[in-house]
């Protein structure tokens, strides 16, 4: 089995770093990373990093799919907010389920996320989980191990970071396993999160558009 750890960016700085500490938990592994970069390219060492054409960090992970040669997919966030070490939680249960998610809020989960947005991810979570029905506690999570034949077999498009979402909705109406193991959320170590009212209403719109199968 090999995994593809997938990084969407936008000049994040520890790049280096991240993908220094995912080959060191994963040296076991038969694995790749790769960075879609939406913004200035550097060479990354043990990194393939490709320009991201299309705007959105899902398109991101689509674009990023058309270089990956894994079986499961791995996203990830590019800033450590989550844990590299978090990975081998992920892929310790891929064999016996088909999405497992990374989530902050099952038991043993956490989130050290600042406060407001600890509330915001709350108000998306649950208003999808009431229009979606998703009885998934994390289902905001950009933290994923997902096999490749999910993609594959989905229609997406997605907007913005919830391509996950969407994932998650459509792949359990199609009769795909999903499974939530316990991470730690981290405070982004550089760079600053992205959020509006505009971004809000995008997310609002989305969630009415995959209820009523207009994605």
């Amino acid at each position: 089995m090999k995994i593809s750890v997938l990084i969407p960016s936008k000049n994040e700085p520890l790049l280096r770093e991240l993908t220094y500490e995912i080959h060191k938990n994963l040296k076991s592994l038969d694995h790749e990373v790769i960075i879609v970069e939406f913004g200035e390219i550097e060479e990354i060492p043990g990194a393939k990093v490709i320009k991201q054409k299309s705007k959105g960090l899902g398109n991101a992970i689509m674009e990023g799919l058309n270089h990956a040669k894994g079986d499961v997919i791995v996203t990830i966030d590019g800033d450590f907010s989550h844990r590299p070490e978090d990975i081998l939680k992920l892929l310790k249960k891929i064999n016996s389920f088909d999405i497992v998610i990374g989530s902050r809020f099952v038991k043993g989960g956490l989130t050290n996320d600042k406060t407001h947005r600890r509330l915001i991810s709350w108000v998306y979570r649950n208003f999808a989980s009431l229009v979606l029905g998703l009885k998934i506690k994390d289902n905001m999570s950009g933290f994923a191990a997902i096999k490749r034949e999910v993609y594959d077999n989905l229609r997406i498009n997605p907007l913005g970071f919830k391509i996950n979402l969407e994932i998650m909705y459509k792949a359990k109406k199609k009769g795909y396993k999903i499974y939530e193991v316990p991470i730690v959320f981290e405070k982004r170590k550089a760079g600053k999160p992205t959020s509006s009212a505009s971004e809000a209403f995008r997310i609002i719109r989305y969630i009415f558009e995959l209820k009523f199968g207009l994605r």
